[in-house]
This record gives structure tokens, C-alpha cells and sequence, in this order.
């Protein structure tokens, strides 16, 4: 049986990505954060881990940015979730009632238009939307509501009091699959890459005019510090190549004369939006 790690409770985002991408039998392993996800991948504890990278109204999370090099992990895959937010209670319980509202600091941030409607009600931030859903549920609180997904509510046997109360409804999670060692599938046409630039004027021209030269189009790039070096950068790129291809090799070749480290974080099939 595939056991796969996810940050967060069953019913969560990580918990719909994983049931899509692993439709069989499979154990989730829950956990309370990323970094735990990184430690079971890298301990063997879990076949795979699903992380959340980047969202397209927050932004990057950068923390599994450094947990890609920090735990030496391989990405395998990725998938585009279209998120959609819901106020979930007890059944029986109606919205007048509601006094505090628990979630994930993010989706509280994306459902921000929503709550400004309902200015009494005090906002309480959790690890975890599903996590949350999960706590009203063991502690029957009555006048608590969560925000999280239709899933959480199935699972838990909860009430939606409203749906799709996301400010935003362009609202898409990047997810990424990853795993202890690479697969590089035949239909691989995405790459990761994380690479230290030389230190001197010009030196990430450089590094993209590599790929500039053999028409490879960057879909990605993410700056990150490394660590014990002050104003020394990782950069992390995204290019719509497979590894394998002749101009991903041409490109990687010229890229080595122009950087002081490559790490190949994987190489994939590039990943389509779904819904829950």
C-alpha cells in the first residue's frame, strides 16, 4: 500500500490533492506541518508527500522552497487545485449563532470580504482548515464555524452554512508531489532546478540567457538566501523541457560554466487544474 504524507487533516487541501493524484489504495499520513511531510518523505516513513508551493493570490511558500534542497527531495509531479472556501458548523447551527471562526492563517486572508460582513465574529488561526473543522466537531462547539473544503464537511458529518466565500474565485493552489529518490517518466515536459549563481555582475543574465538559447521557456524563478552567506542566493527555476531532451542538455551544459552549484529537483509531467 502507498503511504503519502500530507500537511494537515483528512479533509484538508493536501488530502484532495492526494486523493486525486493517488486514486488507489493508499494510507495519508496526516501531519501538522510541511517540514514533517519533508521528514517522513526523506525517512522513508511515507512512499511520497503532497506540499503546497505556490498560490495564485498569496504567492510562494517559501518554506518548501528550502525544504526541497534542506531534505534533499526529488519532485515526481504536480497538479493546479482550484480552492473553494466554506463556513462549516455543527449541523443545527445557524450563522446568527457563530461567534469565532477557525482556519488556516491563508484561507482567513483569502475569505477576508466575507468576514468584514460579519464584524463581530472573532477570528481564531489554526494549523490546518480541515484540522479546524475536525476540533469544532470533537469539542461540539456551537458557536464556532471553520473555513475549509466540501470534503471536511462530507467527512465529518458538518453542515456548509455558506459556499464559496472566497474574495477571489481565480483562486489555485500549485501542488507538488514529491518522493526520497527521482522518476524521470518518458513524458516528462517540466523541470525543476535549484542553482547558485556566481557572485559577480551579470551572473543570472547568464544563467538565463542558457536557456534563452535553446528556446526553453522559464515558467518559474524564486530567489531564496543561502544560508551562512550573506546576500548569496539560491535560485530556483521552472522550465517547460523535460531532462532528457537534447535542449535541456545543451542548456544544462552551458549552465554549469556559469554557476557554482545545479541541483536537479526533478523532472515531470506538467501538472492540469482540477476541482474538488
Amino acid at each position: 500500500m502507498i503511504k503519502i504524507s500530507i500537511q494537515g487533516a483528512r479533509g484538508s487541501f493536501h488530502d484532495i490533492v492526494a486523493r486525486h493524484k493517488f486514486p488507489g489504495d493508499s494510507e495519508i499520513i496526516e501531519s501538522d506541518t510541511s517540514h514533517q511531510v519533508f521528514e517522513d518523505v526523506k525517512k522513508g516513513l511515507a512512499d511520497y508527500g503532497v506540499v503546497a508551493i505556490e498560490n495564485s493570490l498569496y504567492g510562494s511558500f517559501l518554506d518548501n522552497y528550502d525544504n526541497l534542497l534542506k531534505y534533499e527531495s526529488k519532485i515526481v509531479g504536480e497538479t493546479y487545485l482550484h480552492v473553494i472556501l466554506n463556513l462549516i458548523a455543527l449541523p443545527g447551527v445557524k450563522m446568527e449563532q457563530i461567534h469565532e471562526v477557525y482556519t488556516h492563517p491563508i484561507a482567513m486572508i483569502q475569505a477576508e470580504s466575507f468576514l468584514e460582513k460579519h464584524p463581530s465574529v472573532i477570528r481564531i488561526e489554526g494549523y490546518d482548515t480541515a484540522g479546524s473543522v475536525r476540533m469544532i466537531k470533537e469539542k461540539n462547539l456551537t458557536t464556532a464555524a471553520a473555513i475549509s473544503s466540501n470534503l471536511s464537511a462530507q467527512l465529518y458529518d458538518m453542515k456548509i452554512l455558506a459556499k464559496d466565500i472566497e474574495t477571489e474565485k481565480q483562486n489555485y493552489t500549485r501542488f507538488l508531489i514529491i518522493a526520497k529518490e527521482p522518476k524521470y517518466p518518458p513524458q516528462a515536459n517540466k523541470t525543476s532546478l535549484a542553482i547558485k549563481a556566481e557572485n559577480n555582475a551579470g551572473s543570472l543574465y547568464k544563467c538565463l540567457k542558457c536557456f534563452y538559447d535553446q528556446g526553453i521557456n522559464l515558467s518559474k524563478i524564486e530567489s531564496r538566501p543561502v544560508m551562512g552567506r550573506t546576500w548569496g542566493y539560491y535560485f530556483y527555476l521552472d522550465f517547460e523541457r523535460g531532462l532528457n531532451t537534447p535542449e535541456t542538455q545543451r542548456a544544462l551544459k552551458e549552465l554549469a560554466k556559469v554557476t557554482e552549484t545545479i541541483h536537479v529537483l526533478g523532472s515531470y509531467e506538467q501538472g492540469s487544474v482540477f476541482e474538488e
